[in-house]
């Protein structure tokens, strides 16, 4: 895998343009774009709003045998273009505190996402942690969560990646889990050392730490080697907007960069700017996401500044 490989999320240009069953174009057209890797939105399968709704949709209540048929022509596709997949989004929330079968059932649909992701080689996948506003019981769903998870992120080799993930209250954005740079790394070490090796990892959200009010230099170099992936997008400062990079000049790009020098980082640098791409016309997609591998290219050239 390419270190500091310029990747972007499947989510806001693959379905609308081409959808799964045109891979093989979606990804010489991703290519073309400027984009060597990829972060696969398998969380589109089963969406917030029908877990919320205890719906279990028709993806993942497939077997794994009939999920990785479904993934075989995606691999072969993904093969003969040279595009790797460099990490996954998990469906979010992996938990409902209102149902317990519910909460069993995503802890399945996990496991299958994992066997897809060995299946695609894909080497992490990004998890939202249990986020409440009561940081007591927030912890212990986190705690019982993740160690549910040990064993079968043990079993398909694939990092579990937590997310820095802030809360609401009263309409103000507050801390909410993994904030703190200590206590997502109090939950990584913790978990790598339950599990006997290093099978979790951090995803750091720029836009989650930038309306958070986070130091991003400061995060990032605490965080050191625990980094494993990124969700790189912009916003306000106010709103989680998802808007393409650097458009918003509210963010600390240059302690980001910084950041990542510091501490060697050479994972991929991925953009999670989906809607930046969706509020376009659909004939001004491939511009916004030239522009966005532009960008990514631009902070590869300055993380490698020193060497």
């Amino acid at each position: 895998m390419k270190e500091l490989s310029i990747s972007v999320q499947t989510a806001g240009w693959l379905n609308p343009l081409f959808g799964e069953e045109r891979a093989s174009e979606a990804f010489e057209f991703i290519k073309k774009c400027g984009f060597e890797s990829l972060d696969y939105n398998i969380d589109t399968k089963l969406i917030p709003r029908q877990i919320d709704k205890n719906d279990r949709g028709t993806f993942f209540t497939k077997s794994v045998d009939e999920i990785l048929e479904y993934y075989a022509p995606i691999k072969e596709a993904l093969d003969k273009s040279g595009i790797t997949m460099t990490q996954a989004h998990a469906p979010f929330p992996l938990f409902r505190r209102s149902s317990e079968e519910m909460s069993d059932f995503l802890i399945e649909a996990l496991e299958k996402c994992l066997a897809a992701c060995k299946f695609l080689e894909i080497p992490a996948i990004v998890t939202h942690p249990c986020n409440y506003l009561d940081r007591e019981n927030e912890k212990k769903c986190n705690l019982a969560l993740f160690r549910r998870i040990i064993p079968i992120a043990k079993q398909y080799g694939v990092k579990i990646c937590l997310e820095n993930v802030p809360n609401v209250s009263a309409g103000h954005v507050v801390s909410g889990t993994c904030c703190d740079v200590n206590e997502a790394n109090w939950y990584i070490d913790m978990f790598n050392d339950e599990a006997g090796e290093d099978i979790f990892g951090f995803c750091f959200d720029i836009g989650h730490a930038n309306i958070s009010s986070v130091n991003m230099y400061d995060y990032i170099t605490k965080l050191g080697s625990r980094l494993t992936v990124l969700h790189l997008h912009d916003n306000d400062a106010v709103s989680d907007q998802h808007f393409a990079p650097m458009t918003q000049r509210k963010t600390d790009w240059e302690g980001f960069i910084e950041g990542l020098r510091a501490i060697n980082y050479r994972g991929p640098i991925n953009f999670e700017s989906c809607k930046s791409i969706m509020q376009y016309p659909r004939e001004l997609i491939p511009a916004m996401l030239n522009y966005t591998a532009e960008i990514g290219e631009y902070i590869r050239g300055r993380v490698l500044k020193s060497e």
